[in-house]
């Protein structure tokens, strides 16, 4: 009985206040060595504005300041993208990195 009454509250027009997702921004070393995770995070940005919704990154094993600062890894990459991509593209991609990375995150060296 209990189950039957519990199943029936989960109806078709309750509203969710969380969706994960695994497309939730986890960068490591060669994130932005991946086009698609490039497009992935300008698409990402652009829809936590025109729906105002929260995105957390997740910094796994990378420093978040070099991405935030987009040196190391992060800066070899963009400089090899600028050489073979237009100038606006990768304005693009910086803004969005630079726009999530401004967000709190986690950081995967402070959790086990």
């Amino acid at each position: 009985m209990a189950s039957s009454s519990s199943s029936s509250s989960y109806g078709v027009s309750q509203k969710y206040h969380v969706f994960l997702s695994f497309r939730v921004i986890v960068f490591s070393k060669g994130y932005v060595t991946s086009r698609w995770c490039r497009e992935e995070l300008t698409k990402i940005t652009e829809c936590k504005k025109a729906r105002d919704l929260m995105v957390v990154p997740v910094f796994y094993h990378v420093n978040p300041s070099e991405v935030r600062n987009q040196i190391g890894t992060f800066g070899e990459a963009f400089v090899n993208h600028e050489e073979k991509q237009s100038s606006e593209k990768v304005m693009r991609w910086r803004h969005a990195l630079n726009e999530t990375t401004n967000l709190s995150g986690f950081d995967s060296s402070n959790i086990r």
